[in-house]
């Protein structure tokens, strides 16, 4: 394993109080002794006990940085958060179910110290449910067409990364699953390296089988820039809404001018409304997400650094 002046864990949790002391505990006895590291816990809105597991492991160990936030505010923003926190020439994410285990640290970082700018796990052997799996694959290819990264797992939150790539990203949105595509496309060297993937023992997983946001974060990336903090996801969200009424009012159209044709010269009054408002919301439903789309490359500029830290309840730190 390669040595580092400092290396970054930085872990985004939620309501994983079982796990937190175990994965520390693990971490730090897969470190050599004469490498320093910090370890950057973001409590993004736990409701169970991980904020005290947490107060308590900052107390006994200065290396603990935690960040605490007041509401559950996303994985992207909570990578985020870690990030702005890290001092390290190398930062490691992972997730702290303990699914991903800190003993292939070492994997990651010696496939790092061939050249790479980021190594991204590729979990091989999945112990997650076939549906997942299914999801994941077939997310996995989306990506690899749309975007061209070339990855077979790259939804996988065990990574490691130089200082110079997470320092450039700025994730919104949910595209931190994008993380290697987005690197990639700035020009840095990513590769992917087996890890072994382990059964939760604790809590339940909190990522649903439909990725209806991580699929809007793969245009909105292939259309050049990150999304604003999920403006593009609110937007897309109403316009399914608008769609929905087009396709009701349509068939509604259809169904009252065949029933109910009008007479000759004369028009049929409610197949002709609902024929207008279907047109009408079709027309709304297909400028929403352009809209908001442009709304994300105008605001893009605003939610930076300074905003971030504004979403912070309570910082523990006792790094000098």
């Amino acid at each position: 394993m390669p040595r580092y002046e400092l290396l970054s864990i930085i872990v985004p949790s939620l309501n994983e109080q079982e796990t937190l002391r175990e994965l520390f505990e693990r971490t730090r006895a897969v470190i050599p002794p004469d490498q320093p590291f910090e370890f950057i816990v973001i409590d993004d809105g736990s409701t169970d006990g991980s904020f005290a597991v947490l107060e308590a492991l900052h107390a006994e160990h200065p290396e603990v940085v935690v960040i605490r936030h007041a509401s559950n505010l996303g994985k992207s923003m909570a990578l985020m958060h870690g990030f702005d926190a890290a001092r390290g020439d190398v930062a490691v994410t992972m997730d702290a179910d303990l699914q991903d285990l800190p003993e292939a640290i070492p994997v990651l970082l010696d496939k790092l110290d061939e050249g790479y700018d980021l190594v991204n796990g590729w979990r091989t052997r999945r112990c997650d449910r076939p549906a997942k799996r299914l999801v994941s694959r077939a997310y996995n290819l989306l990506v690899h067409w749309l975007l061209g990264c070339r990855l077979h797992d790259i939804n996988c939150g065990f990574k490691a990364m130089r200082r110079s790539v997470y320092r450039r990203l700025e994730l919104r949105g949910d595209a931190h699953r994008l993380i290697p595509a987005i690197a990639a496309q700035a020009g840095f060297r990513i590769a992917e390296v087996p890890i072994p993937h382990a059964p939760r023992l604790h809590g339940r997983s909190r990522y649903h089988l439909l990725r209806f946001n991580g699929i809007l974060d793969i245009f909105a990336v292939r259309a050049g820039n990150a999304t604003a903090w999920k403006a593009f996801h609110a937007f897309v969200q109403v316009a399914l809404v608008f769609w929905g009424l087009a396709v009701v009012f349509t068939a509604l159209w259809v169904g009252l001018s065949r029933s109910a044709p009008g007479s000759p010269g004369g028009t049929n009054l409610p197949a002709t409304l609902c024929g207008a408002v279907a047109v009408w919301a079709a027309l709304v439903g297909t400028l929403l997400p352009a809209l908001g789309l442009h709304l994300d490359i105008v605001l893009r500029q605003g939610q930076v650094r300074h905003w971030r830290k504004s979403l912070i309840e309570r910082t523990l730190d006792a790094r000098k």
